[in-house]
């Protein structure tokens, strides 16, 4: 005999948002990304990587202003509660990680960040499938609540990034990469919002 039994579960944690932007977006995006010695970002970033630069984050902005938008609105739905009236983009940054390069575990300043993928070597995604590892592999995003590691809770999510895959998240979640040995660069562009 079936019974119908009743339940809730409550989502847990923060709210790790993913999307995918378009090709017409990424090539607006690409055309901001400039190796300009004169806007090296290494200073203030965590990361183990020789090529961070700033970009122009008020070109950036209305790029990616719908997005920002899609999360504010999905946010009630995840959180029950509001989200803020407004955002403002207060910088951003493009990193080009090459093999051996990290990036550490890490959170950012401000209230909302998140991270585009405008570019992974073919190579890098062939180092992925042939790891074998009970962890995360090489060239991950890994998004991590907490150290405890244990099998009853979900404290991290891992991703094999694809370009155009947009990340929105709170700056206070953990993230890191894995190093990798592929030729190629990894590119993303990060950045950090605050509510006004």
């Amino acid at each position: 005999m079936n019974k119908k039994i009743d339940y809730s579960y409550f989502h847990w944690g923060p709210y790790l948002y993913k999307t995918i932007i378009t090709q017409e977006e990424l090539d607006q995006i690409k055309k901001l990304c400039i190796k300009d010695p004169a806007k090296d970002s290494r200073t203030t970033l965590a990361g183990l990587i020789k090529n961070e630069y700033k970009i122009d984050h008020k070109a950036l902005f209305p790029i990616l202003l719908p997005y920002f938008n899609s999360y504010a609105k999905s946010y009630p739905d995840y959180s029950g509660k509001k989200f803020a009236s407004q955002v403002e983009l207060v910088e951003a940054w493009v990193n080009y990680m090459t093999k051996f390069e990290s990036n550490p575990i890490h959170t950012h300043g401000y209230d909302w960040s998140f991270v585009i993928y405008t570019h992974i070597p073919t190579e890098l995604k062939t180092e992925w499938n042939n790891t074998i590892s009970s962890g995360p592999k090489p060239g991950a995003i890994n998004f991590i609540i907490s150290l405890n590691n244990n099998e009853k809770l979900v404290n991290e999510h891992t991703f094999m990034p694809q370009v155009g895959d947009f990340f929105i998240f709170p700056s206070c979640l953990n993230h890191y990469v894995n190093s990798f040995t592929a030729e190629g660069e990894r590119i993303s562009v990060s950045g950090n919002l605050i509510k006004k």
